[in-house]
């Protein structure tokens, strides 16, 4: 087995681009992200299971289909209100406001929509719905440690 290649525990270090269905740049992440691979936490599974085996320099394409990522754009998570139903620090474009049901879950609604009488709130994720082409670029393969698993919060 040869030590340098993704696998279960190996901290990795990569760069991303994501791609929408007209090939346009949406993310580019040119500052190194890491994680610990096999812990299923920081992407998604469908990335995370294309990486496996792939060694530093090497460079892969993943299609994420909605259901593989972000979920298909929901309609019943966009809210219409009074604009003055929301406090006046809240009621910018692309605000994001935290929510939280009678059972204490969170949500996040961004801003999309305001004008005198009433303002539009969107509870889906922003990549909701789209086909994305993610372009990573592995840059560095190595066994995590301890203070890597620490610093991760994993076990």
């Amino acid at each position: 087995m040869d030590s340098n290649k993704i696998i279960k525990n190996k901290f990795v270090v990569l760069t991303y681009e994501i791609y929408d269905e007209k090939s346009e740049v949406i993310e580019k992440v040119d500052i190194p992200m890491n994680y610990i691979h096999g812990k299923g936490k920081k992407l998604l599974q469908k990335i995370e299971d294309s990486l496996e085996g792939k060694a530093a320099g090497e460079e892969i394409e993943v299609l994420i289909k909605p259901e593989d990522g972000f979920g298909e754009y929901d309609d019943s998570l966009v809210v219409v209100d009074k604009t003055n139903n929301v406090p006046e620090k809240y009621r910018k474009i692309d605000e994001i406001i935290p929510f939280a049901n009678n059972n204490g879950e969170k949500k996040e609604f961004k801003v999309t929509k305001i004008d005198k009488e009433n303002i539009e709130l969107d509870g889906n994720h922003y990549l909701a719905g789209k086909t994305l082409l993610y372009k990573i670029k592995v840059l560095d393969v190595r066994d995590s440690t301890d203070y890597d698993r620490e610093q991760a919060k994993y076990p």
